[in-house]
């Protein structure tokens, strides 16, 4: 995304302010600046990627008739940030974020600016920020933000337990037949794909393209996870931006709604152009989630006695000359401790590799976070039941240690994610003379250790395939030890 100026930037976000303070009280002067200070002027990741201008969190009450999502950045205790559809949204909810919050009274319906800085910063909105009242007054005269402090506040009540009792009533109806307005919306799905730098200056969203991609994730061994994305008739100015400057490409996929998400955040790695016909041009993304990791990170430290195989994990992640992040760290890794000093030299990848072995454990990398889990463990959060009025395609085929599973696309399933499918829809295998035979999960529960994403923005394929193995102890694990003791 290109940088705007700031008066551009705050010519964006005047309608927004002003719509949230006729709703909600809270003076749009005092909105505009705490979005420049808090986005710095529009140019952070989440107002970029999210267009979230505040750093709101996911949970808790919301404006209501917004479409607001999960967004794609993390917050530090585990939740996620949201994601709106334009930064006039991200404007609106955060006049209800504060006129939801008793502690914000005395701002709601404030038409002093300099008073509702004060107030903004004795409440505690910037934590022990001392400056935070001053930055907003002088960000309002610097600006002349005063002059987009104009309409009404109805002082209209709110009820987070009925985000709807503030919206009046109308004499409008739904017309038959009329409930499509949008040509960009093919059957509820949704897709967004961004281009970026390496230093995050550049970004290029070519979501409105056709876009063709193929994602595959494996937990069966540690190696980084692969994408090729197909980009349609790009101008030719932004073809060579992103071959010259696309160091980073971000996929998300899904439909409208909560089944919506990332699905690969990487590095491209190749861009092929290529001509299908005399119309049709493609360029060919080639990405890998931590290639860069796995090729060239390197450990050099040592550990004293006493410590242990967790500890060794924690010092390869961040000591490593290219750090990365822990995901899921199983709770049984062995407590057994080192009796006596030991030194790390040598290749990150290998170390994990080692310390997998030896724990009877799966590593894999997913989002860029090291993994580190065993057959015993029990994955957080729901078991996902697919069904087909959940979103199965087809008939699920039993393979030696499990069922392969398609269904419609699903960002909520993750590597080793377990699901749940009806046994009595499964296709059993077909047994040949002298082969083992293997049943299907008591339960119908499988774990999830490879997923293929398929998508094409503008044809048929919207789906996540799964190959999984049954919920049973040693199976899992004896897949992938087979697997990474070859290597």
């Amino acid at each position: 995304m290109m940088q705007l100026s700031n008066a551009d930037f705050i010519a964006n976000l005047v309608p927004g302010a002003q719509q949230g303070y006729s709703l909600y009280g809270v003076l749009p002067s005092i909105t505009i600046a705490q979005a420049i200070i808090e986005s710095n002027w529009g140019t952070s990741y989440s107002a970029n990627y999210d267009k979230n201008l505040f750093g709101i969190k996911m949970a808790g009450a919301k404006s209501p008739g917004m479409n607001i999502v999960q967004g794609s950045y993390a917050t530090d205790d585990g939740g996620y940030y949201r994601r709106y559809q334009s930064w006039g949204d991200s404007m609106i909810d955060h006049g209800f974020f504060l006129a939801n919050n008793s502690r914000y009274a005395n701002v709601i319906g404030n038409t002093d600016y300099r008073s509702v800085a004060n107030n903004l910063q004795s409440d505690g909105y910037a934590g022990d920020s001392a400056t935070y009242a001053s930055s907003l007054i002088s960000t309002i005269k610097a600006n002349n933000l005063t002059q987009y402090d104009i309409g009404s506040y109805t002082g209209r009540s709110i009820d987070s337990t009925n985000p709807g009792s503030d919206v009046p009533t109308t004499q409008y109806s739904i017309v038959s037949d009329s409930t499509w307005t949008s040509p960009d919306i093919l059957y509820g799905r949704r897709c967004r794909v961004i281009v970026s730098s390496s230093d995050g200056q550049t970004a290029l969203d070519v979501s409105d393209l056709r876009v063709v991609f193929s994602c595959v994730k494996t937990a069966a061994q540690l190696q980084p996870q692969f994408s090729t994305i197909v980009i349609y008739n790009l101008s030719p100015e932004s073809e060579n931006t992103i071959i010259q400057e696309g160091n980073r490409v971000t996929l998300e996929a899904g439909y409208e709604g909560s089944q919506y998400g990332l699905i690969f955040d990487g590095d491209v790695v190749q861009a092929i152009r290529n001509k299908e016909d005399g119309t049709t041009y493609t360029l060919t993304l080639v990405a890998a989630d931590s290639d860069r990791w796995m090729s060239y990170s390197q450990s050099n430290f040592s550990l004293v006695r006493g410590q242990n195989n967790r500890s060794v994990i924690e010092g390869l992640a961040s000591k490593a000359t290219i750090p990365t992040q822990l995901g899921s760290i199983s709770d049984s890794l062995s407590t057994s401790q080192l009796t006596r000093g030991k030194v790390i030299f040598g290749l990150t990848r290998d170390y994990i590799r080692q310390i997998a072995k030896s724990e009877n454990a799966a590593a894999y990398i997913e989002g860029g976070k090291i993994n580190f889990v065993k057959a015993s463990d029990i994955p957080d959060g729901e078991i996902l039941d697919l069904s087909p009025d959940s979103g199965l395609i087809g008939v699920p085929e039993q393979q030696d240690y499990g069922v392969t599973i398609s269904c419609l696309m699903n960002p909520q399933i993750k590597l080793n994610s377990l699901v749940h499918v009806d046994n009595t829809l499964v296709h059993a295998q077909q047994f040949d003379q002298g082969q083992q035979i293997y049943t299907l999960d008591q339960d119908g529960i499988y774990r999830v250790i490879q997923i293929t994403y398929m998508g094409d923005t503008r044809g048929n394929d919207w789906y996540t395939e799964l190959e999984t193995v049954t919920q049973a102890g040693a199976i899992p694990a004896m897949i992938t030890n087979s697997t990474q003791s070859a290597q």
